[in-house]
């Protein structure tokens, strides 16, 4: 067992002790009273968490970091009074150690692929469950995707010109900061940058 599956691991045994209806209710996770387990949504991908375990359903091979992320998400409650606006990872409570990283392995990704993104967009959309986000007509590329059922990314592009080079930015629901640590914020980035480069690559 490698460090990532014991935290995982420690993780689920942790979950295991919380009524899984009320996790369900407060994260929007589906509570599956016959097998007392959730059913939540990842980036497109449907998973099943009980409580020994967190799998990837219709066959779909996950990496244990991000399982990690799903358990982590469900573990966090939420807050229902979260607003719904947008926010910049450097406006986030202690984002500044990851704020380098986050930099290099989120936005100059995108920036590097941007015009495949953009052709790619409505395969993008379709596969990790993204949509099209209002009020932002400057941009070449503007789509949230739905992260989790209460977490989103919004992804804004522009493809740049002679003069200008391409630009990317990755903000995240306001609420997200009430569900996730600024750390798994970091790491939900890096995941959604990687399965979108990944994509169109």
């Amino acid at each position: 067992m490698d460090n990532y599956e014991l935290v995982l691991s420690k993780l689920i045994e942790r979950l295991a002790k919380f009524n899984y209806a009320i996790v369900g209710d407060r994260t929007g996770a589906e509570f599956d009273l016959e097998n007392e387990s959730l059913r939540v949504r990842f980036l497109g991908q449907d998973y099943c968490v009980t409580k020994t375990d967190c799998k990837p359903l219709g066959g779909h091979v996950d990496d244990t970091k991000d399982v990690i992320l799903i358990v982590d998400y469900l573990l966090s409650f939420g807050s229902f009074d979260a607003g719904d606006d947008w926010i910049d990872f450097r406006d986030l409570p202690g984002s500044m150690p990851y704020d380098g990283a986050f930099r290099v392995n989120v936005e100059m990704v995108l920036e590097k692929h941007v015009p495949d993104i953009i052709e790619h967009k409505g395969e993008l959309a379709s596969e990790f469950d993204g949509y099209d986000a209002v009020g932002f007509s400057n941009a070449d590329f503007a789509v949230v995707f739905q992260v989790f059922p209460r977490v989103d990314c919004l992804v804004l592009l522009c493809a740049g010109d002679d003069e200008i080079g391409a630009g990317a930015k990755l903000l995240f629901s306001s609420k997200a900061q009430h569900y996730l640590t600024t750390e798994s914020l970091a790491a939900i980035g890096e995941t959604l940058t990687r399965r979108i480069s990944g994509h169109v690559s």
